[in-house]
């Protein structure tokens, strides 16, 4: 008996969702297991390699089975997204984390990145399965497919609720719980959603608006890669940016650089840490955007709003009076300006320091002056290891 070649039952595949969600839910048109389903039916044993790279064989039968164009079906696995989120599937290429994640800069300056050729290496490909999904849309029985994006260490909320994607066990469609069986839908922060709705925007748009322009997907795909590794770099190779990271992580509220001691890719660190980067990449962001944090990258005017610009109104223009330059009134704007920066720069405030102790030479006056600065919010330590010259 020659197999059917065309599905009665197979439910429409969902915008964004990966090949292994879709299959356990045409699976479950049948009362049966996705293994089954792909072993009985379509001759193919392996399961693991439906969301990666699933081979043209087992496409062309699925497009045959349901009419879906392979084009499409080709997009519900990372292997569809190649050239845009990755370079390659390839994980023997030495240059790949250097050519993705090092090319562009967004907080550090370039000369502050320590790069590092590495194999065994495929960007946003974790070396252990995420399942994380949305709780309003699994618990809703008509839409109960997963992401492609859930899959990756890309995206902490849902572009569509807004709110905190959580780890499940278990097959949507079929049983499912949750690690965390209590929990209400937590609704995640506007600097989260916003940096969410920009990689949702990527990966179904195939561009983001950010405030300066329009950029392609591939480019903010590698600008988050880059923001991720910069705020993973130890301190001692930030140079005078070495605050801001440091400022972002305490914005957070999270151990500097995840806790990590070590360096390693992101795609290989544990999925807790993982989390952690995301939120400070979110974090760092909005950051950047309200002009707290000073970027140094050549990319970082990306995330900066438009400059205002002059208009006219047709009008003859009025020479205005010019006033006078209020010196006394600038230096003290800079010197608050100054005071506000050495809070989280031990840079600026080892200059500070210098400045504010000129001309004076006897261990009291210092420690007098380093108590007054103390009072102002800038760290003791920034000023532990001067000694006046």
């Amino acid at each position: 008996m020659k197999p059917a070649q065309r599905w009665p039952l197979h439910p429409a595949s969902k915008e964004g969702e990966a090949l292994s969600s879709w299959l356990n839910r045409v699976a479950a048109c049948y009362q049966m297991d996705a293994r089954d389903l792909l072993e009985n039916d379509l001759g193919h044993g392996q399961i693991d390699d439906l969301d990666t790279a699933p081979p043209l064989s087992l496409l062309t039968a699925l497009s045959q089975r349901s009419g879906i164009e392979l084009d499409r079906l080709r997009c519900m696995s990372v292997a569809g997204w190649v050239p845009w989120l990755l370079d390659s599937l390839d994980d023997q290429i030495p240059a790949a984390l250097e050519t993705y994640a090092f090319q562009f800069s967004v907080l550090l300056p370039r000369r502050n990145r320590k790069t590092r050729s590495i194999t065994n290496w495929r960007a946003w490909l974790p070396i252990q399965p995420i399942h994380r999904a949305c709780p309003l849309c699994l618990d809703d029985p008509a839409n109960q497919s997963v992401l492609l994006a859930w899959r990756l260490p890309l995206m902490l909320s849902c572009p569509l609720h807004g709110c905190w994607l959580e780890s499940y066990w278990g097959v949507p469609g079929r049983f499912l719980g949750w690690e965390n069986t209590d929990a209400a839908p937590r609704t995640a922060s506007d600097a989260i959603a916003a940096m969410d709705r920009r990689t949702w925007q990527a990966l179904t748009m195939g561009y983001v608006e950010l405030p300066r322009r329009r950029i392609h997907a591939g480019l903010w795909f590698r600008l988050l890669r880059t923001l991720l590794d910069e705020l993973n770099t130890p301190l001692s190779h930030c140079g005078v940016c070495a605050g801001s990271v440091r400022y972002v992580w305490e914005c957070c509220g999270h151990p500097l650089r995840g806790g990590q001691r070590l360096w390693r890719p992101y795609e290989i660190l544990d999925p807790a840490v993982q989390l952690l980067m995301l939120e400070a990449a979110a974090t760092a962001i909005d950051l950047i955007k309200s002009k707290v944090v000073s970027p140094r990258g050549e990319q970082a005017a990306l995330f900066l709003p438009e400059p205002q610009t002059g208009f006219t109104n047709g009008l003859p223009a009025k020479e205005r009076k010019q006033e006078p330059v209020n010196y006394w009134q600038e230096a003290v704007k800079a010197l608050n300006e100054a005071v506000a920066e050495a809070r989280h720069n031990p840079e600026t405030a080892r200059s500070l320091f210098a400045l504010a102790s000129f001309g004076l030479r006897d261990p009291e006056s210092l420690e007098r002056l380093r108590v007054t600065l103390a009072k102002e919010g800038i760290p003791p330590e920034f000023l532990s290891h001067y000694e006046p010259g």
